[in-house]
């Protein structure tokens, strides 16, 4: 007996709620049984939700599939498939749909059409054509009708976007996830709930934490995904952080990636459920760690290196890197040389010694002082300058709309005026969000320059908390993500001693000839010497903190000494 395979096809996933599948299923069994035919039940050729008017279901669905199926042999050439009617198969434009179609028929394949029973195969087509005519009436008419649903459709929803454009009315049920529609459908209201939580992603990656690292953080403390998923992950983290809606931008024409096809942007349509300066803040900090991959040294445990591109070897001048024991919790920074076997000394300096030195030293600190830069007001004037700049253009555009849409009502020549209008659109459009920004990066820099001791106060704060035994450790590794930066506004350079400071047996005999040279006893030599510390001493480690408008302190137990060692002995002769 022949194969049979029943190709079922409807546009939308909500089809699958009504009777097109059973129709389609029982149409093809019957038939089957009646034609003594062995209906397939293995290989799958259904197209459930997918459209034939783009010929997607034949580009990269079951029918294309299907066709895939007959040139590896796993469907026999004598096969029967088995359709509703011809529009199943395609709803391209005829020469494209014909194509479809001889492409089954020449492989040997018979298509039958459960509608009108009628049977379509290259045997039979050879010796009469009239089956062609009708097939090819079928697909005008059923592309002809989907061309006229598409356009009434796009015709819509392009006059919608003109009534959202105009009056921000609500434009369908679907909206972001921490939103709904009100009862009357006229407005959008905020889940309260739902918004806490993109709120709390926000302030987490403000604090530096990832994609992931956020991920793991709302998973480990159960907080429900958005929408439909079973956990976090790092493209719903990605997407929502990137998400304008949070600010109440609506982003009109987006494609089924999210991704934007015409720039067309809508200010204050949704209720915002985060400052803007935050948004903008954490765009910038994202932007930032793509291109300098500052952060990329990955979590260790529970223990982040919160000194990151600041610690470095102050014997050799390399990059401390943290490693952690197995069985501590407790980072441990070594310098890279040493990990290289280069010849630098192998000491490590205790992370958690470190930080609490840090914060020792910090409190003790003349913040104004430190932080004063002449460079800040500098910055801002010129942020606000090009906020202004950015302001008048906009302004500018504004009116070549309004002179534009006065000339189109003039009746001049209106295709050349619409593609014009477009063009301003994109720019205007470009401009709010440039105006964004500046307005966000102004905000943040009046907030540094008017804010030194509040600063020094919250490194502070952040610094005790780590220190605090009530501290969880998931806490304290958003902590140290906060840290990083803070600390890095604070301190460019940290040259880290671990062994405090030593002479290596070269040093000594080169030390020993200077002294002879200088009419030294070789009892005074020898005492000298007797004094000088030729191995690594972690308990007198220390470190040059190098600030940032340019002074070096020296830093012992967490104590500012009056002079710096600068890698030179202390003892008197």
């Amino acid at each position: 007996m022949p194969t049979a395979y029943s190709y079922i096809r409807f546009s939308t996933p909500d089809q699958i709620k009504g009777d097109s599948l059973r129709r389609q299923l029982e149409a093809s069994s019957r038939y089957a049984t009646e034609h003594n035919l062995t209906l397939d039940k293995t290989l799958n050729v259904r197209d459930l939700g997918v459209s034939a008017f783009t010929g997607t279901n034949f580009q990269s669905g079951a029918l294309g599939q299907f066709i895939t199926a007959i040139d590896d042999g796993r469907v026999a050439p004598d096969s029967f498939l088995l359709v509703e009617s011809l529009d199943r198969l395609s709803r391209l434009p005829v020469t494209e749909a014909l194509a479809i179609f001889q492409s089954i028929i020449n492989r040997g394949i018979t298509i039958v059409t459960m509608i009108d029973s009628a049977v379509y195969n290259k045997e039979r087509l050879k010796n009469d054509w009239t089956p062609l005519l009708i097939a090819l009436v079928s697909m005008s008419r059923a592309h002809e009708e989907s061309a006229v649903k598409s356009r009434r459709v796009k015709a819509a929803w392009d006059a919608k976007k003109v009534r959202v454009k105009a009056n921000k009315e609500v434009m369908s049920g679907r909206c972001p996830w921490w939103l709904k529609t009100s009862a009357d459908n006229k407005k959008y209201e905020v889940i309260e709930a739902s918004a806490d939580i993109v709120r709390l992603m926000f302030n987490l990656a403000k604090d530096g934490l990832g994609n992931m690292a956020i991920a793991k953080y709302l998973n480990a403390r159960n907080i429900p995904p958005a929408q439909h998923a079973k956990l976090w992950g790092n493209s719903s983290t990605q997407f929502n952080l990137r998400n304008i809606a949070a600010i109440g931008v609506l982003q009109l024409d987006q494609d089924n990636n999210g991704r934007t096809t015409t720039n067309t942007f809508i200010e204050d349509y949704y209720p915002a459920v985060v400052d803007k300066t935050l948004f903008y803040e954490v765009q910038a900090l994202r932007n930032e760690r793509g291109r300098t991959k500052s952060t990329g040294a990955g979590r260790k445990g529970h223990c982040y290196n919160m000194f990151q591109g600041t610690a470095t070897c102050g014997y050799c001048g390399s990059s401390m890197y943290l490693r952690r024991k197995p069985g501590i919790n407790s980072g441990f920074l070594y310098c890279a040389k040493s990990l290289q076997g280069g010849g630098c000394i192998e000491v490590s300096y205790n992370m958690r010694q470190l930080e609490t030195e840090f914060l020792k030293f910090t409190k003790e600190l003349n913040l104004a002082h430190v932080l004063s830069d002449t460079s800040m007001s500098d910055s801002l004037a010129a942020k606000r300058s090009e906020l202004a700049a950015c302001t008048g253009q906009l302004a500018e555009l504004q009116i070549k709309m309004n002179n534009l849409i006065t000339a189109i009502e003039s009746g001049a020549d209106v295709n050349a005026l619409v593609q014009r209008s477009r063009d301003v659109e994109g720019q205007i459009n470009d401009h709010k969000k440039r105006q964004l920004l500046l307005q966000s990066e102004v905000e943040t820099l009046i907030n540094i320059g008017t804010s030194d001791q509040a600063f020094v106060e919250n490194l502070s704060d952040l610094m005790e908390q780590l220190a605090s035994k009530e501290t969880d450790l998931d806490e304290k590794y958003r902590l140290r993500f906060r840290l990083l930066s803070e600390v890095q506004k604070l301190v460019f350079r940290l040259d880290l001693y671990p062994g405090g400071i030593t002479k290596t047996p070269e040093q000594l005999t080169k030390l020993v000839l200077e002294l002879e040279t200088f009419g030294y006893t070789e009892g005074r030599i020898a005492n000298y010497i007797s004094q000088v510390q030729t191995k690594p001493d972690r308990k007198a480690r220390f470190f040059l903190a190098h600030m940032r408008n340019g002074i070096k302190r020296t830093v012992v137990n967490g104590e500012v000494l009056d002079t710096n060692l600068n890698n030179e002995s202390q003892t008197q002769l």
